[in-house]
């Protein structure tokens, strides 16, 4: 594939979106580790609720996936203290015939497993036709935070293609403590260096059957602690973060479609003589039916309804030993019921029924057990513009009368936006 080039159209945009994203998202503040989460229901007792409200459907997920120049922002009230802010920005533009230049941008301020944060540069090199090599940085204040990574691809185009990625987290960090001034008296040093290996496979163009997935494998890694004016604080920190995820689309005849996303995830974090473990398997089939055709995976034409019914299943584990022995585990089953409506080519309305059932049992200490039942209600409204993208306006109302508080039936708030470029 020989791309058109389009360099100077691009150099205005890139500028301006690059420069925006310095100051809308910030840089990681510490180097790799397990990203081991805090419990969610600590914060927000409705946590999941909430991510599945703010749930990326089929048709955001296939404008999503059909641009190679996309800026996303996500956000919405978990409670009186949080937000919950979800950014992402991704920029492509062609250097030559045969080298492409990329840029990634992730900000994830959830409290959920999902990967923090990602800043990333891309040069890809076209090899021979659909075959691509590419080479990552990740760059950081802090020399010895930079990840570096290189990457195989075969491409049929933005929304077809398989790729596999190395990475090595913190590649310079002991060669930056041992001929650094060490000017923050401390010397942090691997004994066990951090590596990755990411899959990523999608295919999005138009069959019957489509289909995207994502897997991370990182190595255990394992790091000495030592600080210098004060030894006896030294200590050994390890662990490992592993994922994977997959979504499939079917089209039913009747004009029916079946999805289904799924995901599991595991991470390690270890300090000295304890650890901690956190699981997630999440499982979510859905169908859509759309009565009188029409079913593009991003556009419903104007007079045009959609309906959709979905069981969300999510089973979720922490475990830690040590000095304080004790687990904690949680299933959740979320029925979603909804359907929406196109008054016209730039507005959509979409309303609809969400609930959590919730189990918990925790172990340790202080044993206890949790069982509940959140209900509420969805209304959305979609703002089209055009071939530029989408947002979306969401208000959730509280349909369980002993949780109405100073605002009555008034729930959650959130705003949802797809910028394409």
């Amino acid at each position: 594939m020989i791309f058109r080039n389009k360099t100077i159209s691009y150099i205005r945009p890139a500028v301006i979106i690059i420069t925006a994203g310095a100051f809308l998202f910030p840089a990681p503040l510490s180097a790799f580790d397990s990203a081991y989460p805090e419990e969610p229901e600590r914060f927000d007792s409705e946590y999941y609720l909430d991510m599945l409200t703010m749930h990326q459907d089929r048709s955001w997920r296939a404008l999503s996936d059909g641009t190679d120049n996309l800026f996303s922002l996500d956000f919405g009230s978990l409670n009186v203290e949080q937000w919950v802010l979800i950014q992402s920005l991704k920029f492509s533009a062609p250097l030559s015939q045969a080298v492409r230049f990329r840029y990634w941008l992730v900000n994830n301020e959830t409290l959920g497993p999902e990967e923090r944060q990602r800043n990333e540069i891309e040069i890809e090199w076209n090899l021979l036709q659909n075959y691509y090599l590419s080479f990552y940085l990740e760059p950081s204040f802090w020399k010895r935070e930079n990840d570096l990574g290189i990457g195989l691809q075969r491409r049929e185009g933005v929304d077809s293609y398989l790729k596999v990625i190395f990475r090595v987290r913190d590649f310079a960090n002991n060669f930056a403590y041992r001929r650094g001034d060490n000017i923050e008296g401390k010397e942090n040093m691997y004994t066990r260096q951090p590596l990755e290996l990411a899959v990523e496979a999608l295919d999005q163009t138009g069959h019957s059957f489509r289909y995207g997935f994502s897997a991370l494998f990182s190595t255990r890694f394992e790091k000495e602690y030592r600080f210098l004016d004060s030894p006896g604080d030294n200590y050994t920190a390890g662990g490992y973060r592993r994922s994977a995820r997959c979504w499939i689309e079917k089209d039913i005849p009747g004009n029916f479609i079946f999805c289904l996303d799924a995901g599991t995830c595991e991470y390690l974090e270890e300090i000295d003589d304890s650890g901690k473990e956190h699981t997630v398997a999440e499982l979510f089939p859905r169908l859509w039916w759309y009565p009188s055709g029409g079913e593009s995976a991003t556009f419903l034409p104007e007079g045009a309804a959609a309906f959709s019914a979905g069981l969300q299943l999510r089973k979720e584990s922490w475990s830690e030993d040590g000095h304080d022995t004790g687990s904690f585990e949680k299933n959740e089953v979320l029925p979603v019921l909804l359907g929406r409506y196109a008054l016209s080519s730039t507005h959509l309305l979409e309303a609809g029924y969400l609930a959590d059932r919730y189990e918990s049992e925790r172990t340790g200490s202080i044993p206890r057990s949790e069982q509940r039942w959140e209900n509420r209600l969805k209304l959305m409204w979609e703002v089209r513009l055009g071939k530029r993208g989408s947002f979306r306006i969401i208000e959730t109302l509280d349909l369980d009368r002993e949780d109405w508080g100073q605002f009555s039936v008034h729930d959650h708030f959130f705003i949802m936006s797809r910028f394409l470029f």
